[in-house]
């Protein structure tokens, strides 16, 4: 389905004007500069449109979709809100994803074979950086058109997806996973997740990779420790509270801690995978192959049983979900 945008005539906001379209399945209006949007069911496209043309005179509430969030926010807001993505399954729909899970699949294999066959070489990984960025290009364009398009996107993660300002995600997952074999998928979602999907971004950080030089400014965060790292951590604890997790009594701590600043995104995600490879904690998340549920599972807290790369004991789970929701699964290889 081709996605379509029009720009309403005669009616303006805020001096701006106001467009309406379809992205998929999914229908929506931008307006503020593009800065605000409503997702809609597509039969009310027609019916809204219409009202617009014969009424000048339309009121909008503001929800302001791309606000980074508030650094104020309580214990009580972080804790509901990892309670809400993990129960993103709930209010996700998708049509037929077998079919263009299918499609994708096949036409991906496609060109992989060109451009292997091409280059005679066997593997992805052997293929110079040119062809395998022509390729990965070929990919991700592939995935936004067969997948993303049959998705009910929100605004601001198709924008995080396909925006190509400042960095090509997806073609840029697909050169790591082949340089350095971590999953595209893990890769994507924990940049998702870290960064709630590119709205809360500071010095190009968008893995919450920790600064241990001390030269960056602190940051306020959330960490998850048990009695004894609250002991050890406890001069930069700014609030707790006690929550039971998995049979384990943790803390919920804000906290300001020091995070790495990077040139640009591109040099965070080029960072983010020699920081896996080099660092010895994390090799048993390359012996295992790469089906993502693993890589997920074992890259969480070591309260969970992973290898610690975060401290939040539902961190695996969240990378899962959002793999899950947005079919990510089908950029490994």
């Amino acid at each position: 389905m081709n996605n379509k945008k029009y720009t309403l005539p005669l009616i303006t906001y805020k001096s701006n004007p106001i467009t309406v379209g379809t992205r998929g399945r999914s229908a929506y209006i931008e307006y503020n500069g593009g800065q605000n949007a409503f997702v809609l069911d597509s039969r009310w496209l027609m019916i809204i449109a219409i009202t617009l043309f014969l009424n000048n005179t339309g009121h909008f509430v503001e929800v302001n979709i791309y606000d980074r969030p508030k650094q104020s926010m309580t214990v009580a807001e972080e804790i509901k809100t990892l309670e809400e993505d993990l129960d993103f399954d709930s209010h996700f729909k998708t049509v037929n994803a077998e079919d263009f899970r299918s499609k994708f699949i096949k036409e991906k294999l496609k060109l992989i074979y060109q451009f292997t066959t091409h280059n005679n070489v066997s593997r992805v990984d052997q293929l110079d950086d040119k062809s395998l960025l022509e390729m990965n290009r070929s990919i991700s364009n592939l995935f936004t058109e067969v997948v993303l398009t049959q998705l009910e996107v929100q605004p601001h993660v198709w924008k995080y997806f396909t925006d190509t300002e400042d960095l090509y995600k997806l073609e840029t997952a697909l050169m790591e996973q082949a340089k350095f074999n971590v999953p595209a998928s893990i890769k994507l979602a924990q940049s998702a997740l870290e960064s709630s999907y590119g709205r809360r971004v500071e010095n190009n950080n968008y893995f919450g990779i920790k600064d241990k030089s001390g030269k960056t400014e602190a940051q306020v965060t959330t960490e998850y420790y048990n009695k004894k790292e609250v002991e050890r951590n406890k001069h930069k604890i700014i609030s707790k509270k006690r929550l039971k997790v998995n049979g384990q009594e943790l803390y919920v701590c804000r906290v300001k801690d020091k995070f790495e600043q990077y040139a640009s995104p591109w040099h965070s995600f080029r960072a983010h995978s020699v920081f896996l490879v080099n660092n010895k904690r994390y090799a048993p998340l390359f012996t295992g192959g790469k089906r993502y549920q693993d890589w997920a599972e074992k890259i969480g807290s070591v309260k969970d049983g992973g290898v610690g790369y975060a401290t939040s004991p539902v961190y695996g789970n969240l990378l899962k979900s959002i793999i899950k929701r947005y079919h990510l699964d089908l950029l490994d290889h």
